[in-house]
């Protein structure tokens, strides 16, 4: 759950988890005005009040730290629905429901699907990316050859510290294979290598 208080509006985000998100908003005169999302009887998620709903949940995007936060954050704040997110980017239901469901790892994630969400939702492209996903976007091969000659390592030395063949540090290097999270997090500085 994450709150957030800017001047008169204090905003309560949490995941839709078969959870009712409550957003209130102080007025002018200092009321308290409620907006809820909440399955009906037939069991989808409806929206009221969306345009509220929107102003105020553009004030706790600071709080949104995973790519689940973020992809839910862009769909409720265009107003859409899972379904129509959906068929707008042209993927299935579940896939949105996982991803925004956090069953799905960043490594795993489509990062195609998530510039097609962020768009669809009108959000920059890389909105709903993670700093890995902006890693793989960049050029992962590049900042992989630049640590490794930064370091002093041939491919046979660095593959050999990372428990990996050869072959897949050339890979990685030419972008013909995307190299997993902790390797993002060895070239940025984020894990030390042990030598």
């Amino acid at each position: 759950m994450y709150r957030e208080c800017y001047g008169r509006a204090k905003v309560t985000f949490s995941p839709l988890r078969h959870k009712r998100l409550n957003l209130h908003i102080s007025d002018a005169e200092e009321n308290i005005i409620p907006y809820e999302i909440f399955p009906d009887e037939v069991g989808q998620k409806k929206i009221l009040k969306a345009k509220r709903l929107t102003t105020a949940m553009k004030l706790c995007t600071s709080e949104l730290k995973t790519v689940a936060d973020k992809l839910q954050y862009a769909r409720l704040t265009a107003g859409l629905l899972q379904e129509d997110l959906a068929e707008r980017v042209g993927i299935d239901k579940c896939t949105i429901l996982r991803y925004e469901n956090g069953h799905i790892t960043e490594e795993n994630m489509e990062i195609d699907w998530l510039i097609k969400i962020a768009l669809a939702c009108g959000m920059d492209k890389h909105f709903c990316c993670s700093q890995y996903h902006i890693f793989i976007i960049k050029g992962a091969g590049k900042q992989i050859k630049h640590y490794r000659k930064e370091m002093g390592l041939t491919q046979k030395k660095l593959a050999a510290q990372l428990g990996v063949w050869e072959t897949t540090v050339k890979r990685w290097e030419q972008n013909r294979n995307k190299p997993p999270k902790h390797i993002w997090e060895l070239v940025t500085g984020r894990k030390p290598i042990d030598m």
